[in-house]
């Protein structure tokens, strides 16, 4: 513990104020659930309260641009930065085709292109894997505290709306925490297991891998508490992959888990049982998901190539702007707003980064880096699994997160240049 505090003082100090504000500036997006309900539901201060995510991502390009001019040599792969021109391009291009819906158009924008720069602050931010052990680090405490209040929500039988759960199903709470959703928190849940897995891995202290370990149960616990199949199976799904790329006891441990999950969880057991239900696939196609998606698709076939327009259909913006239905699929509403260009050219930007991301992984040597780079692509993984059947993206915070992650993980590969002691908790 000494030895974090040692780095913390090194890090925020006035020897080198770019490092110094980098590092605080990645704390906060580490805090950023926290930080939002903070600003949004305690303080409430004009101004700041909705527009301080913004103002955290301008801060965070600045300095970026900074460390751009700093240092040429830490740049992102030419593959990550064109895939991120074209698709940029795209949208712009999208914004001017037609000037009658402009307003509408620009904030159909904002809602799909902002948050993707965070790449960008994640990657030029990043220092040494000191830093982004202890940036983790932060974002599993924080995560933790999120998911202990969720377990004593369920725990307490905390009100609940009752459209979270069909008439059919005999469950009385979903744990919600602080982030209003129980979808929203199974997918941050289904992020910070596999971070929390990575730290404990790529610790050797006996202490510290105990605190990972009852940390990582907490967030499971929560995980399933919140009851969101969706986030039960981009997380199992997330593992699988990780298990054929990189260790194929990861396959074994969560099966079992999967299995005990099954045993000795009624509610899951029976969740997932209803999934597969002929009742189930009545209600959906009727005015379900699988309706929703349907619908999605309809409105893609007006216009194949660029789809309705961004902010059109089945987004946040739509449905203030026209009263539109959510798509609960993020993929499926970007389908409809932007079409199968729209939708080609963000899936590839996606592949690109994480599969950079996956080379990262390769490139380390050092076996604690290596459980912590795949812990973190497991995470980035189940966020993007989780896509398919929720509209995870349109989150602020776990949008920030995805993309902030993403640049860490890239930057990892930095860190076999990195001169010193290896760094050990």
């Amino acid at each position: 513990m000494h030895k974090v505090k040692h780095f913390l003082s090194d890090y925020i100090s006035g020897e080198n104020l770019l490092e110094s504000a980098s590092f605080i500036l990645l704390l906060i997006i580490m805090a950023f659930p926290a930080i939002d309900y903070l600003l949004r539901n305690i303080l409430s201060i004009p101004v700041l309260s909705s527009a301080w995510d913004e103002l955290l991502l301008l801060g965070g390009l600045g300095l970026a641009v900074l460390h751009r001019f700093s240092d040429n040599q830490h740049q992102p792969a030419a593959a990550v930065n064109h895939a991120m021109l074209v698709f940029f391009l795209l949208g712009i291009a999208m914004v001017v085709m037609d000037l009658s819906t402009f307003s509408v158009n620009v904030e159909g924008f904002r809602a799909i292109y902002e948050y993707i720069l965070f790449f960008y602050v994640g990657f030029y931010l990043a220092g040494k894997y000191p830093q982004t052990r202890t940036l983790l680090s932060v974002a599993m405490v924080v995560g933790g505290l999120i998911a202990l209040y969720g377990i004593y929500q369920y725990i307490v039988g905390a009100p609940m709306p009752g459209r979270w759960v069909d008439a059919g199903e005999a469950v009385h709470t979903r744990a919600y925490s602080i982030v209003g959703s129980p979808n929203l928190l199974g997918s941050h849940m289904a992020l910070l297991a596999p971070i929390g897995m990575g730290l404990f891995m790529s610790t050797k202290n006996k202490l510290n891998k105990v605190f990972w370990a009852v940390l990582t149960v907490i967030i499971l616990t929560c995980l399933v508490l919140t009851l969101s199949r969706g986030a039960w199976l981009a997380f199992v799904g997330a593992l699988g992959i990780m298990g054929i790329f990189y260790d194929k006891r990861i396959l074994v441990v969560g099966l079992i888990t999967v299995i005990l999950a099954g045993i000795f969880v009624p509610t899951v057991k029976n969740r997932m049982a209803y999934l597969f239900s002929a009742e189930y696939m009545e209600k959906s196609a009727q005015s379900g998901r699988i309706s929703r998606w349907l619908a999605a698709y309809d409105q893609m076939r007006t216009d194949p190539l660029f789809g309705v327009g961004m902010g059109h259909f089945g987004g946040a913006v739509a449905k203030r702007t026209y009263n539109s239905i959510s798509v609960d699929n993020y993929y499926m509403g970007m389908l409809a707003e932007t079409g199968l260009l729209g939708l080609g050219l963000f899936l590839y930007l996606i592949f690109i980064v994480l599969k950079k991301g996956f080379d990262a992984w390769k490139s380390l040597k050092a076996p604690e880096k290596r459980y912590l780079a795949a812990g973190i692509l497991a995470g980035l993984l189940a966020i993007a699994l989780h896509n398919g059947v929720e509209n995870i993206f349109e989150s602020p915070y776990l949008n920030s997160y995805f993309w902030t992650m993403s640049g860490l993980l890239v930057a990892l590969s930095r860190s076999e240049t990195d001169r010193g002691e290896p760094y050990e908790e």
